[in-house]
């Protein structure tokens, strides 16, 4: 059955979903700000979003609509994807907060705590009765190759989701998965830290620093990154993640990266090829570091230092992101105290979630 959807962020995720979910037969809204949809000209001029790779189409996917008023482009859809960057999730939310209405649900895609974000700036609006969700990780690794085409590297998989407060998780799965298929996890913290980017971006973007200072946009940590230095870091990190995970009741439900890396180190069959060549950071202000080191990072730490747990790694690739980005990711970034949920029990943790 199509589904009137709404999709806020023209980068690369979102255009990727939106010709994905109007593909399948759904009425698609994609909304930005000005600033952020210059792709909206040429789209419009295409006849729509060009795919490559995993999702490859030779025509174009027409988008129903395109614009940049978030009030209607809110109020005519009862689901909502955030399809954006953590860096932009509180500008964004201050444009659709005022917008939404009871009965609308919100997805962030991928989640970082968006969710948690979001409800609170509803519930200063006393807005109530609105569905706001995260998933953890994204739906595609993709690039934008031109304006209005995106390469989606790999094709689709199921999704874990959580929804803040946690009780309406089961909602959120019921109102999403008619779009893509997606399951429950136990909270948004589980679904921000099971995201395989807390342990690989950071660490792996400071392993390579001295490449990517040199290669700038040309260099890609999948193709050029990899060696048994980098998967003996990161084979670390993912202890020190599980161990806070366990240490607070939570799961790991994630695959263990290890073979992923040792297949793309030699010749990875031909569908990762794509995956393999996608460029990436470019630099070590990029989204590799300055997101994930104060949205998944900050908050494991956090975490760890509160329920103590162990995590030196973890912990001194964060101070190394904070110093050569001038940034204390511990002081600015999503902490237990910056979020108001320090000094609880885990009981109260759970409860607070």
């Amino acid at each position: 059955m199509s589904q009137k959807v709404t999709i806020i962020g023209c980068g690369s995720t979102g255009m990727a979903t939106a010709a994905y979910l109007s593909k399948l037969g759904n009425s698609v809204t994609l909304c930005d700000t000005v600033e952020q949809a210059a792709d909206f000209a040429d789209i419009t001029a295409q006849g729509g979003i060009f795919l490559a790779g995993a999702l490859k189409d030779d025509a174009p996917v027409a988008i129903d609509c395109l614009t940049n008023d978030f009030g209607a482009a809110i109020k005519s859809s009862p689901l909502v994807l955030i399809c954006c960057s953590a860096g932009r999730h509180k500008e964004v939310i201050e444009l659709v907060a005022p917008e939404l209405e009871e009965g609308q649900a919100v997805l962030f895609v991928p989640g970082n705590m968006g969710s948690f974000l979001l409800q609170k700036a509803l519930q200063k609006l006393n807005k109530k009765n609105i569905i706001t969700a995260e998933m953890s990780g994204s739906l595609w690794a993709c690039r934008r190759r031109a304006p209005g085409k995106v390469l989606v590297a790999l094709p689709p998989a199921p999704k874990k989701i959580a929804a803040y407060p946690t009780k309406e998780t089961p909602a959120a799965v019921e109102a999403f998965s008619v779009l893509f298929p997606v399951e429950a996890c136990e909270n948004v913290i589980e679904a921000t830290l099971n995201s395989p980017n807390v342990v690989s971006h950071v660490g792996g973007s400071i392993l390579n620093a001295v490449q990517i200072e040199k290669r700038g946009d040309d260099f890609a940590m999948f193709q050029e990154g990899l060696s048994e230095v980098f998967i003996k870091c990161m084979r670390e990190l993912g202890k020190e993640r599980l161990a806070v995970l366990e240490g607070v009741g939570l799961t790991f439900f994630g695959k263990d990266d290890e073979p992923l890396f040792r297949m793309l180190m030699g010749e990875p069959p031909a569908q990762f090829a794509d995956f393999k060549a996608l460029e990436g950071p470019s630099s070590l202000s990029h989204r590799y570091v300055s997101e994930d080191a104060g949205c998944g990072v900050a908050l494991l730490v956090s975490l760890a230092k509160a329920y103590g747990v162990s995590v030196p790694l973890s912990e001194n690739f964060l101070n190394i992101a904070g110093f050569v980005n001038d940034t204390d990711y511990m002081a600015e970034g999503y902490t237990l105290e910056n979020l108001g949920l320090s000094g609880l029990t885990l009981e109260g943790l759970k409860q607070a979630l």
